[in-house]
């Protein structure tokens, strides 16, 4: 009788930790801010708000096996906007998104946006609770240089380091950050790319991020101007006005695929 109960006891116990997670070495996750809605390939939830809050976009049958750390355009602060289509591709790929909001709308400014990012990132990656990904930085205007602070921070943030950075017309670094040092971006692959007819932030702040990285990193680093041709018009609104045309796609699209199928491939 004393064996059947004890026999009880641990099945009860059992069914509780399952219940609970089923792994007691891994901590309980922060609750979502809102419900989770489902896109093509999977789904995206919330968590946190204002400036703080960070999208996770998760496969829905694939196994996770990167991460892509998107940072958006200014005032594009939700993942439903143009970027959708390619998050969807990710997903289907078999990599997960975080999407930090770093703008609420209210009192939003560039200098603060780094803080706000860190706040982001920091609540995104305890949601997804997969330190173990290899984790690429993708990032459009200011998130594009974004990108290149969270790489620069990471270690600083307690935050995963990214084995790659893609930078796609982005702001001049010195309208956010004066102080930015990418002396700690060294070994990574870094893509960058600025718009022949970009007359919003020109060539500036991809000339100056290029530098930055210094000659050392010349040979990881693939910078190359997207010229106007074949109907494109590479101003600095070519991507949020027609992410739908398949022509833009096969300019920007596949950087992002072979950075995550090499940051996969790559040691720790």
């Amino acid at each position: 009788m004393l064996r059947t109960v004890v026999a009880l006891v641990a099945l009860v116990a059992g069914a509780l930790v399952a219940a609970c997670g089923g792994n007691s070495d891994r901590p309980a996750g922060p609750a979502p801010s809102g419900a989770a809605i489902e896109v093509g390939g999977g789904t995206a939830t919330p968590y946190g708000v204002g400036a703080g809050r960070v999208w996770i976009l998760a496969p829905r049958k694939t196994e996770i096996r990167s991460v892509v750390v998107y940072l958006h355009g200014w005032s594009a602060t939700l993942p439903f906007e143009w970027h959708q289509a390619w998050f969807e591709h990710l997903l289907r790929r078999g990599s997960a998104v975080v999407f930090p909001a770093y703008q609420d709308g209210i009192d939003d400014a560039f200098v603060v946006a780094p803080y706000d990012l860190h706040d982001g990132l920091v609540l995104g990656f305890r949601a997804l609770q997969r330190p173990d990904l290899p984790v690429v930085a993708a990032g459009f205007s200011v998130g594009a240089t974004l990108a290149f602070i969270y790489a620069a921070r990471a270690a600083d943030w307690n935050l995963p380091r990214p084995r790659a950075v893609y930078s796609i017309f982005p702001v001049d670094p010195y309208q956010i950050d004066p102080s930015l040092d990418l002396s700690s971006v060294r070994g990574i692959r870094v893509v960058l790319r600025a718009g022949d007819h970009d007359d919003v932030v020109g060539r500036d702040g991809a000339d100056a991020l290029a530098a930055m990285l210094g000659a050392r990193e010349r040979s990881r680093l693939d910078y190359r101007i997207v010229h106007s041709r074949n109907g494109l018009w590479a101003d600095h609104q070519l991507l949020p006005t027609s992410a739908w045309n398949p022509a833009v796609r096969r300019v920007f699209w596949p950087p992002l695929d072979a950075m995550v199928a090499a940051a996969r491939r790559s040691p720790r």
